[in-house]
C-alpha cells in the first residue's frame, strides 16, 4: 500500500523549488523505448517549468499554443536531468527524472513567440473538389468538433456565418483557377487567417465484421495544415469516421486533434532558433539580377536565419526568409536596404500590404492588381 501511494505521489509531477533561475521538477515519460521515454519526460518537464514561471500569464492570447509550442523542443531550457527511475511496461518504456528548468530562457521565448504569433486565427474549410453530399455533411460536422478543439486550446477560427459570406463570393475564383491551393490561400487572405485546416482527399467503404456481415461505411479523409502567409504545407492527418456512431466519430476527431495541433505548434517553435518564416513579394522593382545586391545585404543582417529563396519571373519577385522580430521591423529593414540600392532607391520603394508574415513591395507610384481586384476585396464581400 505505502509502495502505490509513493508512485501516485511521484507521477503528479510535482514542483519541487524554484530557485533564481533554476526550476527543479520530478516527472516522467512514456516511449516506444527508452530514448523516446526520456524526450517525452524532457519536455513534460519544460511543460512543468512553464507552468510554474509564466503562470502570471495564462491569459495571454494563444498561451496553450505557445505554451505547446516551447516544450515541444527542450533544447536550451533543461540545464541538466537525473533519471531516478524506469520500467519496461509491455508495449512502452516508461522514465522518471529529476530535471532543472532554466527559467530566464523560458520567459524569454514565452514573450518572443507571444509577439510573433500575435492574434493567429484558423481557417477550416472543406475542399472545393469534394461535391458528394454525404461527405460534406459528414466534413461539415468535423469541422464543427476541430473548432470545439481550437476554441479549447484558447485560438480563434473563422465562423460559419462569416466563413459562408466569403466563401459565396470565392466560388467564382475557384471556377477561374480549379487549383484548390491558391484558392485555399485567397480564402484565407479574404478570411484574414494566417493558417488554414483543408479537409480533403474523403474515401468511403464498406465495413464487415464477422461471416461478412454488413457493420456500415467508414468515411475517411485527410486533415491538412498550410501556413496560409508563406503557401507551405505543414502536415496533414487522416481521420477514420464510421457512420451512424456518434460517439466514435466524436472520439475520432477529438482524439486525431491533438496530433493535428501538433504539427502546428512544432512548426511554430522551430521560430524560436530559426527565425518566423515571411514572404516578401516584391513588384515592379527590376530582374533578378537587381536583386542580387539586395539578397547580399538581407544575408548580412544578423536578425535573417536559415536559407533565402529568391523567385523572380518578369517583374515580380518572391523572396522566401526567416527574420528574428516582427513584420513591422522587417518591413524597415527591407526599406533601410532598398534605399542603399542605387536602382531601388530610384523606384522610392514602399510597403503596400502587410498580411500576417506576407509583406508587399512595389514602387510607390505603383497599383498591386490583388489590391485593385473586387474578386479579392474583402470590403466589396461585406458591402453585398
Amino acid at each position: 500500500m505505502l509502495r502505490f501511494i509513493f508512485i501516485v505521489i511521484f507521477s503528479l509531477s510535482s514542483f519541487i523549488s524554484n530557485s533564481q533561475d533554476v526550476i527543479l521538477v520530478k516527472t516522467k515519460g512514456v516511449g516506444i523505448d527508452r530514448k523516446d521515454a526520456i524526450q517525452d519526460a524532457l519536455r513534460n518537464a519544460v511543460s512543468e517549468g512553464i507552468g510554474v514561471s509564466i503562470k502570471s500569464q495564462s491569459q495571454v492570447e494563444n498561451y496553450i499554443l505557445i505554451s505547446d509550442a516551447i516544450s515541444s523542443s527542450s533544447k536550451g531550457y533543461i540545464k541538466k536531468y537525473e533519471i531516478v527511475g524506469e520500467a519496461k511496461l509491455r508495449d512502452q518504456y516508461e522514465i522518471s527524472i529529476l530535471a532543472e528548468v532554466t527559467k530566464s530562457s523560458l520567459e524569454a521565448d514565452f514573450s518572443l513567440l507571444a509577439k510573433l504569433i500575435g492574434g493567429v486565427r484558423f481557417l477550416t474549410i472543406i475542399d472545393p473538389n469534394v461535391t458528394d453530399q454525404k461527405h460534406i455533411e459528414t466534413l461539415n460536422k468535423s469541422i464543427e468538433l476541430i473548432h470545439q478543439n481550437i476554441s479549447k486550446k484558447g485560438s480563434r477560427y473563422i465562423d460559419k456565418n462569416r466563413f459562408e459570406l466569403i466563401n459565396h463570393q470565392a466560388k467564382r475564383m475557384f471556377e477561374s483557377t480549379k487549383e484548390p491551393i491558391n484558392y485555399v490561400q485567397q480564402l484565407g487572405l479574404m478570411a484574414d487567417a494566417q493558417f488554414v485546416i483543408m479537409l480533403t482527399n474523403v474515401q468511403s467503404q464498406e465495413v464487415k465484421g464477422r461471416f461478412d456481415i454488413r457493420r456500415g461505411n467508414e468515411t475517411s479523409f485527410e486533415a491538412k495544415i498550410i501556413d496560409n502567409c508563406t503557401a507551405e504545407g505543414l502536415g496533414s492527418i487522416r481521420f477514420n469516421i464510421q457512420e451512424n456512431t456518434t460517439n466514435s466519430f466524436e472520439n475520432e476527431v477529438n482524439k486525431k486533434f491533438d496530433s493535428l495541433f501538433s504539427i502546428f505548434t512544432n512548426y511554430v517553435g522551430s521560430w524560436i532558433q530559426n527565425g518566423t518564416p515571411f514572404e516578401l513579394r516584391f513588384y515592379n522593382m527590376g530582374s533578378f539580377r537587381d536583386f542580387r545586391t539586395f539578397r547580399k545585404a538581407i544575408k548580412a543582417n544578423p536578425s535573417f536565419g536559415g536559407d533565402i529563396e529568391l523567385v523572380s519571373v518578369f517583374n515580380y519577385t518572391k523572396l522566401n526568409c526567416t527574420f528574428k522580430k516582427q513584420s513591422d521591423d522587417l518591413a524597415d529593414v527591407i526599406l533601410d536596404i532598398s534605399d542603399e540600392i542605387p536602382n531601388f532607391n530610384q523606384l522610392k520603394i514602399d510597403v503596400k500590404k502587410i498580411y500576417g508574415r506576407q509583406i508587399s513591395f512595389a514602387p510607390q507610384n505603383y497599383i498591386i492588381p490583388e489590391i485593385i481586384n473586387k474578386d479579392l476585396n474583402p470590403l466589396n464581400i461585406q458591402n453585398q
